[in-house]
């Protein structure tokens, strides 16, 4: 509905029959409500924009974002990962990341620290920018740049890493 002042009014209309109730002329009686879901539609719409926003930067970034649950497992795997580690999103998404990129003779320590942050609250490669190793799909080891930063939004955490290949990088540096 159009507002007084102009602007737009969402409204949510349920309509149901009165049982039993007729008027003198036998029509039947009908209970109406309105609901304003302005608000709700606003929210919705910037979720929208949100998710949107979300999933081109995910799909543009020239580094790989991968993303864990509280499991160590993959919930977001980006292009960038893909194309870097060799694995499709599908076959990355419900893996462990540590079974999956990270090198064994590292996978101890990824455990440790992982299980101290948990209960802890405090991790020491957290914020920082850190060059270690990974594992692609093939099973060959090449070396990365990697930032993780802990996503507070919910009651169990989450954590994305930023992780960018530096093999040309360490090339040039030889």
């Amino acid at each position: 509905l159009r507002r007084a002042g102009g602007g737009w009014l969402d409204l949510r209309q349920v309509t149901e029959p009165i049982q039993g109730e007729r008027d003198a002329h036998g029509r039947r009686w009908w209970f109406s409500t309105l609901q304003d879901i302005t608000e709700q539609r606003r929210a919705e719409n910037a979720l929208r924009a949100s998710e949107s926003l979300k999933g081109a930067i995910l799909e543009s970034s020239l580094d790989c974002i991968v993303t864990i649950d509280h499991e160590g497992r993959i919930v977001e795997f980006n292009p960038a990962a893909e194309k870097t580690f060799g694995f499709a999103r599908e076959q990355a998404v419900g893996r462990t990341m540590v079974d999956l990129i990270v090198p064994p003779r590292l996978r101890d320590a990824h455990r440790r620290g992982f299980a101290h942050y948990l209960a802890t609250g405090e991790g020491p490669v957290l914020g920082k920018r850190l060059e270690l190793a990974a594992i692609r799909a093939d099973g060959s080891e090449f070396p990365i740049e990697l930032a993780i930063t802990p996503i507070k939004s919910g009651s169990t955490p989450m954590f994305t890493a930023f992780i960018r290949d530096i093999t040309r990088r360490r090339e040039s540096e030889t």
